[in-house]
């Protein structure tokens, strides 16, 4: 059934609403998926701050221009799922990829984009390598730690160094007047 103006003109903006908000899309050929596993994979994908949507191709083609993003013929070419990580890459990622691992069948990732660069399928599964937000935000506070933490300890080897020595010092002036 063909869609009426109006209803195009909603799914491009809502298209063009989730390219502005999402940090990674993931672009995958799906058939034969039933209802209920394409739900299973929706409601473990909203877990992870992100969304798939099966995509009219010529509006998100359309979104895609005028968001200015690139495009190559995988995303536009066939049924396409289209997943909008919205929040924490790597979750949302695994996510997707684990289904098409379990379901290669019905689901199968073709390419990406990237901070708004095109991506192949095997980078966008190597994003299931990054460490989660959490873990990246422990890291770079740990790098900043370092450094300051070897200093301090360097300042305080000198004052006990100091100290030693103004001890020792004392010392002898007690047995030089005994």
């Amino acid at each position: 059934m063909a869609l009426s103006r109006e209803k195009k003109t909603e799914l491009l903006q809502e298209y063009s609403e989730r390219l502005g908000r999402a940090q990674v899309m993931i672009w995958a050929q799906h058939s034969g998926i039933s209802v209920q596993r394409a739900e299973t994979l929706r409601h473990r994908l909203r877990d992870v701050g992100a969304e798939a949507v099966i995509v009219k191709n010529t509006l998100m083609r359309l979104a895609l221009e005028e968001a200015d993003l690139p495009m190559d013929e995988e995303m536009i070419n066939g049924p396409r799922l289209v997943t909008f990580v919205y929040d924490d890459i790597a979750p949302a990622t695994k996510v997707l990829t684990d289904f098409a691992r379990e379901n290669p069948e019905m689901v199968v990732i073709k390419t990406g984009l990237i901070g708004g660069q095109l991506a192949t399928a095997q980078q966008v599964q190597s994003l299931n390598d990054l460490p989660s937000y959490d873990v990246l935000l422990a890291q770079v506070v740990g790098g900043i730690q370092a450094p300051i933490s070897g200093f301090v300890n360097t300042l305080a080897a000198v004052l006990r160094g100091l100290v030693n020595v103004l001890d020792a010092y004392r010392s002898k002036l007690e047995e030089a007047e005994a």
